[in-house]
This record gives structure tokens, sequence and C-alpha cells, in this order.
């Protein structure tokens, strides 16, 4: 590769057409996308989900928001073609269709089909052969809630992790975050993989189902083991994990800090942390099972050092002796985070400003930013050759 030579990248001859629905779809564009992959975003022309959500920046009173500007819409569709088709139109439909025929991939949740198929498997199987259709949505297409709508704090609690999340005396708390429509859009991306992997060996899966429901509810692998071997029903128990203590958010000096046992040295290692090297014996230090019992009495015996340091002193301490500490940065924290900085975790967005890089590193074939989020529109199906024949296999 010479400096005039583009960079390689993964999937450099992929088209996938994004059928615009919510950040679980727009996400796993982004990633294939980022790979090298010819995104075309169909948006309905008044813009979607992800473009109306902001945040907007600031301007006058009383004017409308500049659907170009939004946040969310800069992150989760920067290096994207836009084309605004009404589906709910023959006209719309008939142009949609034919960016569909001339791609590898439809991604879509399928909410917004118009007069398109999106619902029927068979339908688009027969319509479109050589285009692989992922749909993501929030509890699958079949079943009884299938066309159910939700966000990420409904898949929390229908999934179980809000009734074991918080204090065991308190209401249940959610994560805070969107951790659903992510977490369905990483599947989404992996899925689509598997199918340019299947369509390279001459076999195409047709459609390929991902539920957001089921995706978060699979990643709670304490209580689902715990129910399986045991038939025990884990219950809240604060920010803890199973399997021993500590495991939680403790507070010290100014602010909070995560504490979790290691693999090894732990009795020694705690001792020399608080200045009580008579305790190295002691099976408060010494015993999972008795730091988890008398996990109030460990508390007592660590939490006043904790308390009397600040989060960056206990960090350089744990450093030293190999403790498992971690602090809790908020956003500004982690723009000034010396290790994302040299991971490529930020990186300079084709508008010069910081944005978050690709999550993964390929040194031979470098993840892209791309270009700048598109405007509302900014493409027409012509400039990618709507309404030509279907492609032959």
């Amino acid at each position: 590769m010479t400096a005039t030579q583009p960079a390689p990248t993964v999937l450099p001859d992929v088209r996938v057409v994004e059928i615009a629905s919510g950040v679980a779809v727009a996400y796993a564009a982004q990633l294939l996308g980022q790979l090298g992959a010819e995104v075309i975003r169909i948006e309905p022309p008044e813009g979607d989900a992800v473009r109306l959500a902001g945040p907007f920046p600031k301007g006058d009173a009383g004017r409308p928001p500049d659907l170009d500007s939004g946040g969310l819409h800069r992150y989760l569709n920067g290096g994207k073609r836009s084309v605004a088709l009404d589906l709910g139109a023959e006209d719309g439909a008939a142009l949609a269709a034919g960016l569909i025929a001339g791609s590898d991939l439809l991604v879509g949740d399928w909410r917004e089909g118009g007069l398109l198929p999106f619902d029927d498997q068979d339908a688009m199987r027969e319509r479109f052969p050589e285009t692989t259709c992922v749909s993501i949505s929030d509890f699958g297409m079949t079943g009884p809630r299938a066309g159910w709508r939700a966000d990420s704090l409904i898949h929390e609690a229908l999934s179980g992790i809000t009734y074991v999340s918080g204090a065991p005396d308190r209401e249940p708390i959610a994560l805070g975050v969107e951790v659903a429509d992510y977490f369905a859009g990483l599947m989404g991306w992996i899925a689509s993989l598997v199918a340019l992997a299947q369509a390279s060996l001459g076999e195409r899966p047709g459609f390929i189902d991902v539920s957001a429901h089921e995706v978060i509810g699979s990643s709670d692998d304490h209580s689902l083991s715990l129910y399986a071997g045991t038939g025990a029903v884990r219950r809240r128990f604060y920010s803890r994990v199973l399997g021993g203590y500590p495991s939680d958010i403790m507070p010290c000096k100014g602010g909070h800090i995560s504490f979790v046992t290691p693999q090894s040295a732990f009795p020694a290692r705690v001792a020399e942390l608080i200045g009580r090297p008579d305790l190295v014996d002691d099976p408060l230090l010494n015993t999972r099972r008795d730091r988890s019992v008398r996990w109030r009495d460990f508390d007592a015996l660590v939490g006043p050092y904790l308390q009397a340091h600040t989060r960056e002193e206990l960090l350089r301490r744990s450093d030293e002796l190999h403790l498992a500490f971690a602090i809790l940065p908020s956003v500004a924290d982690l723009l000034g985070d010396e290790h994302l900085h040299e991971r490529g975790f930020w990186i300079e967005g084709p508008d010069g400003e910081s944005v978050i890089g690709p999550p993964l590193r390929l040194p031979a074939a470098p993840l892209r930013a791309g270009r700048p989020a598109p405007t509302l529109g900014s493409s027409s199906a012509a400039d990618f050759g709507a309404g030509a024949p279907e492609r032959e296999a």
C-alpha cells in the first residue's frame, strides 16, 4: 500500500441496505461500514428515530432543530449514504426494492415496511434471492410478542436483569443506558458476518432473526446458571456478582471505587493495603466464604482506609499491590484516559471532533470512521442503480 492507495478493508465489495429503524439496526450497519461495506440508509422523508433523537446543538429559540446535526445521528451514521423514500408509496417501495435487489445484506427491524413484505420471510426470499435479510427487532419475528415495541428498560425488566439489580431492601434499578439496543446491534453485526461467510461458500441463509429481548436475556450468566444448577432464584444484592466478596462498588474519599477479589495472594495484599499485617492469616481475609457471609465485617475492616483515600490514590496503590481496583469514570474522565488514547478509542472524526473509533483492531485492514454522517436524502436511489435488473449469482 502506498500513500496514494486506499487502505485495505475487510468488506470492500459488500453493499448493505439499512432500513432506518432505531439504534440497534443503525449500530449493526455502522460496524459493517467500518469494515469497508457500502451502507445505504433508507430513511423516511421526515427522518428516522435516530436522526430525530438529538441531542442538537444550541440554536435560536423557536427554530426547529437541524436534523443533520443530532449527536446520535452523527455517531451512528458516519460513513453511510442517505436515501429518503416513502415505503408506503408505490414509487418509494419500488425504488427501495431496486436497492435491496442490488445489495448483499438488508438490515432492519421491519416496523417501517410499508408496501414491501418485510414480515413475510418466504416472500422476501422469493423476491430477493441474492440478498440476506437480517431482522433486528424487539421480540423477534415469531411468538406472541412479535411486532411489539420496547426499549432497553423494558428488555432489562423482561429478561430478569432488573430483578437482580439494586439493593435487596430497595426497588430494582435499571442500567441507565440503552444496552439492549447496542447488544442487539452487535449480535446483528455478527449474524451479518456469518451470512456473508456462508454466501462466500455458495450458500445464503435468506433470513436471520435477531431478538433484542433474547440477546439481553442470555447475557445474565449468573442467574441462569444458578437456577439451572441448583434451582435457586438469585435475589437483588447490591452491585455484587456471585462467587465471592468483595465484588462491589465501595465508597472512598470523594467518590466510589470498584473492588473485586483477585484470584491469588488476596489476604497478604489486603493486609498490606490497610496496614494490618497481623491479619494476614485471619479467616475474614483468607476464606471466600467468610468474606461473603461476614461482608459487613469485611467492609468495617477496609472501609476506613478506603474512605481516607481518593480513588486516584487507591488506584495507584492497588496497582503496586496487584489488587483489582477500578475507578468509576465520567465521560470527561474517559476523554482524558491515557490507555484509551493510546489504543485509538478516541479518533478524529470527519468534522475534526473527537469521536469513538471502531471497537476492534485489525492491523492488516484497519477499520475506518468514514465520511461524516449524511444529510437527509443527500443521495438518490438512481445513484446506486436502483431499478436495474437483479444481480445474477
